[in-house]
């Protein structure tokens, strides 16, 4: 890719250790059975969430199947982002509208894949928007359809352990 570029880069001095980081919003236990979110109807089964309209509609009144916030929702509620997408320039600022219909039907299309991938925020002041989401991989995922969609400069900042990254789409005219 022409304009990107990693913000992450290797130090051979220091020996690269693997570390996992847990996602606190994850439970240690799995609920037994079936659940239900009730502020994103998604169902927890087999061990993930995922979404089944119907089954939620037949099963939201019941008390067979609890219902439990995902851990999207408790995120998204919290406000406890992991991943940020920043979109600027004089390009951006131009087409607007176009480059939002782009992330939003790319946020559409992961959320149907996993739905505890979730915009937490958007936040726009005069010459940027910062998106904040639920995961590192959704924030990568906006940001490289934005570039796919209209090139310019990408770039990913990483965290210490790649749970948490910064992702910038700039482009000038």
């Amino acid at each position: 890719m022409g304009g990107r570029k990693q913000g992450r880069k290797w130090r051979g001095d220091i020996p690269h250790k693997f570390e996992t980081v847990e996602d606190p919003y994850l439970p240690k236990k799995a609920p037994a059975g079936e659940a239900l979110c009730p502020r994103c109807h998604a169902v927890f089964r087999d061990k993930r969430w995922f979404f089944d309209e119907d089954f939620y509609q037949e099963f939201k009144e019941s008390d067979l199947v609890p219902k439990i916030l995902c851990p999207g929702c408790r995120k998204s509620l919290d406000r406890y982002a992991m991943g940020y997408l920043t979109l600027s320039g004089s390009f951006f600022q131009e087409h607007k509208d176009e480059i939002m219909k782009v992330v939003m039907n790319e946020y559409k299309r992961a959320r149907e894949k996993n739905p505890l991938m979730q915009i937490i925020n958007l936040t726009e002041d005069e010459d940027k928007m910062v998106i904040e989401t639920t995961s590192e991989r959704l924030a990568q995922r906006l940001g490289r359809a934005v570039y796919k969609a209209y090139k310019g400069d990408l770039e990913f900042r990483w965290a210490h352990q790649d749970k948490f990254v910064r992702v910038y789409w700039h482009r000038d005219s």
